[in-house]
């Protein structure tokens, strides 16, 4: 299916109720010392039916005709509109067979991709501030086809200039092949107004693996210490999803996910941040792939449409005031005709009064 924003779609496919910042409308139950909300209270809130799977005896998936949201298979995987997540904890199951998703995950990855206008600190993106990966020395990911830290720069590159052909503000971490410490890049955001940060990677594994991957920090747990990422919890979520999304719909790569994990960059950022890792150098086709330039172009113009949707229902000034009504259109100018004379009816003649005959003297008729 070809989705110019799902971001946008999710918005005109999920009713408007009110959470708060906390999640403390959802009654959880603990699991060890996780905290769990049934499927049947989300389905409910988000006004989604059950669709029908006849070989899982509980209900896994929900959705409304546009919207579907999929639970499975692995333990902690959901698909949100077709695009994979990788939760922070396991679904689960009580005695009644019922489904349990984390309370975690329901507010800090769930409901901020189904309504990001609903983040609590979201603020309009001014500038975006590219990392490519590696550099110098630090060469990354290397095989015979490609090597990670050009491959990171040149999609930089060319994404920085679709990004200001949009209007939109870059900053690049490395504009060459050197070396950047952490605090250099983190640095690089220094003065920037309402910044998001992009690090662009390449993946190594397993000759067999290949796909996209699209991580931010890992949520902050009950009695754990924040990072300073974790206040844009929400926020990376959206940023995940819009990336992720638009790279697999727009770019045809394979779907390896939205993920979390503890990278010492993203979790001291104090602004909206993905890792953006493009594909396997160590997968010959997508290594070949990834090597070239057309692909190349096709990641620069999905990742822009990425973060094009990310800004645009990350901006409260187009997302939640409504525009004002066209004014009406003015009225005709106003004709002012003469004043009419009064014409008087004309007089009807008055009948003129017949004189009356002399009256005849009988008597001196008579005489004669």
């Amino acid at each position: 299916m070809r989705l110019s924003c799902l971001l946008a779609l999710l918005l005109a496919t999920v009713p408007c109720g009110g959470v708060t910042a906390d999640g403390s409308m959802w009654n959880a139950t603990s699991v060890g010392d996780v905290g769990y909300v049934p499927l049947e209270d989300l389905r409910s809130f988000y006004k989604l039916m059950p669709i029908a799977q006849p070989r899982e005896s509980a209900l896994r998936a929900v959705g409304n005709g546009a919207l579907t949201l999929i639970f499975g298979p692995e333990p902690r995987d959901i698909s949100i509109q077709g695009i994979r997540c990788v939760l922070s904890h396991p679904v689960r199951e009580n005695d009644k067979g019922d489904l349990l998703v984390s309370k975690t995950d329901l507010i800090k990855l769930i409901d901020p991709i189904l309504r990001p206008t609903y983040i609590t600190n979201r603020r309009a993106v001014k500038t975006v501030i590219l990392d490519p990966g590696h550099g110098g020395y630090d060469t990354g990911s290397v095989t015979e086809q490609v090597r990670e830290a050009d491959v990171a720069l040149l999609v930089a590159g060319k994404l920085a200039t679709e990004l200001r052909k949009r209007g939109v503000q870059v900053r690049l971490t490395r504009e060459d092949n050197r070396h950047m410490s952490d605090q250099s890049r983190i640095d690089t955001i220094s003065g920037a107004e309402a910044p998001i940060f992009i690090s662009l990677h390449l993946n190594s594994g397993r000759s067999d693996m290949s796909g996209v991957e699209t991580y931010t920090t890992t949520p902050a747990q009950p009695g754990t210490s924040e990072k300073p990422a974790n206040e844009h919890d929400a926020a990376n979520a959206a940023l995940a999803m819009a990336l992720q999304a638009a790279v697999v719909t727009k770019a045809e790569a394979r779907d390896g996910g939205c993920r979390r994990a503890h990278y010492s960059l993203l979790n001291s950022l104090n602004c909206p941040a993905a890792r953006v890792e493009l594909g396997y150098t160590t997968h010959p086709d997508e290594a070949a792939r990834l090597n070239s330039d057309e692909y190349q172009n096709r990641l620069a113009m999905a990742l822009a449409d990425g973060i094009t949707a990310f800004a645009t229902v990350m901006n409260p000034e187009t997302t939640l005031k409504a525009l004002p009504p066209p004014p009406p259109p003015p009225p005709e100018p106003a004709v002012v005709e003469p004043p009419k004379k009064k014409t008087e009816p004309p007089k009807k003649a008055t009948p003129r009064k017949r004189r009356a005959a002399p009256r005849r003297n009988s008597s001196r008729q008579r005489r004669r």
